[in-house]
């Protein structure tokens, strides 16, 4: 439906490859927040983080995970949306056999700090559920 990007990234911040596009970008005429586009590559995860104004998961293909500190982690297939309240840790991934695609929108558009913190543990890693 949406158009992975050509070319891979690697970050600090993630485990592995993932694709950024944009299909609206933060400047619009519309005043519309940003959407991204985000591919995971089956398996990687990134790192515990915060969006100062919030962010919306909307899952496009594969199957993924998402968790807000203290809750439970959540699958997400196509159609589900996760919410990342405004500055609360969370994660995302995609599963271990497949890729996972979603549609990411920051809320609160005038808030845009980002904070990264350290991946989940190997032992927290392999305890999460399989699809």
């Amino acid at each position: 439906m949406f158009q992975k990007a050509k070319e891979g990234s690697n970050f600090d911040t993630f485990n592995g490859t993932v694709y950024l596009s944009d299909i609206i970008g933060e400047e619009n005429v519309a005043g519309a927040p940003g959407l991204h586009y985000v591919v995971f590559e089956p398996g990687v995860i990134n790192n515990w983080h915060t969006h100062e104004g919030g962010q919306l998961l909307i899952a496009t293909d594969g199957i993924g995970y998402h968790q807000v500190e203290g809750g439970e982690v959540e699958v997400l297939h196509t159609g589900d949306v996760a919410f990342c309240p405004p500055g609360v840790k969370h994660w995302h991934r995609g599963s271990a056999n497949t890729s996972f695609a979603h549609i990411a929108v920051n809320t609160n558009t005038e808030l845009t700090g980002l904070e990264w913190f350290d991946r989940i543990s190997e032992q927290e890693y392999q305890q999460l559920p399989t699809e």
